[in-house]
């Protein structure tokens, strides 16, 4: 199944399926932020993988990330995260590979209206340069080594217990590429709008559909990519929940723009979060369960 179809199907589940389960997990979007918040007094724990790929060999920008991450919630409708990005630059088995601490992104969000199915909060972001700032063909939005400023408005309508809508809209700022020898690069700043819909199926199961938009204030976002400031991104969604906590994802970003497509055509993301109460702790399932035993059935009395 390629892309296109793949979106198509995912489009389709969204609007067709219908159900009256429970409110259910997972209920995050992939990318696009979600007014609900980590519980107070619980840790989040994840773990994602990004990788960018093209058709067209020689255009792929050549990538791979893995970042762990962490959330927890501090107060009723207020979390914090951090993520540890680790990048491959480069393709794996070449001579030419490499791999290289990334940027230390910290947020804190704040879900400050929850008025019947609407849900309004804010979120802000600041990004630690502790990646390589002397790569040209790394994007603004991945490890670029740069200060990093981030500012959403996050805006949710729970239209039914399964089904939801989601929009940000973020003023994105970057900072200056510090290029060793070579001149300095400041990267533009940038305006993003995210949309999504998302669709529980049942308690373990949510499919979605997130289109990204971003639209950059000067044409060259980097040393390498010169012409590229209006880039969109359609971004179909799988989470499952193996058992209560563990959650599974998997995405297909597909290029819509030809000045995203020139950087790449699609990426996947794949990743995995489990959630607990920091009192408790984990919570694993056992392979043999204690079952409790059931009392004997009582004899029919003679009469």
């Amino acid at each position: 199944m390629n892309a296109r179809h793949l979106s198509f199907a995912l489009t389709t589940a969204v609007c067709l399926l219908s159900s009256s389960a429970v409110l259910a997990k997972p209920y995050r979007a992939m990318v696009t932020r979600t007014a609900s918040t980590t519980r107070p007094g619980n840790l989040e724990l994840g773990l994602r993988y990004q990788g960018f790929f093209s058709l067209e060999q020689g255009k792929s920008l050549p990538y791979h990330q893995v970042s762990p991450s962490i959330r927890w919630g501090i107060v009723d409708n207020v979390e914090a995260n951090v993520y540890f990005e680790v990048l491959g630059i480069g393709t794996p088995g070449e001579n030419n590979f490499q791999v290289a601490f990334g940027d230390i992104p910290l947020g804190l969000q704040w879900t400050f209206l929850e008025a019947g199915p609407l849900a309004l909060g804010a979120y802000g972001r600041v990004t630690f340069p502790t990646g390589p700032s002397d790569q040209d063909a790394i994007q603004p939005l991945l490890s670029d080594g740069t200060w990093d400023i981030e500012g959403t408005l996050i805006a949710e309508l729970r239209v039914t217990k399964d089904l939801r809508f989601m929009l940000n809209p973020s003023y994105l700022h970057h900072g200056t590429r510090d290029r060793g020898s070579r001149a300095d690069f400041d990267v533009p700043d940038a305006l993003q709008l995210a949309v999504a819909g998302t669709y529980n199926i049942n308690d373990q199961t949510l499919v979605g559909l997130e289109v990204i938009g971003r639209r950059y204030f000067e044409p060259a976002i980097t040393p390498t990519w010169t012409n590229n400031a209006n880039q969109v991104e359609i971004i179909p969604v799988v989470r499952r929940e193996l058992f209560p906590g563990l959650v599974l994802e998997a995405v297909a970003g597909i290029a819509v723009t030809p000045d995203l497509s020139d950087i790449y055509n699609f990426r996947v993301l794949l990743g995995g979060t489990y959630e607990f109460d920091l009192a408790s702790g984990p919570n694993l399932p056992t392979k043999n369960p204690v079952k409790k035993p059931t009392p004997p059935k009582k004899k029919p009395t003679k009469r």
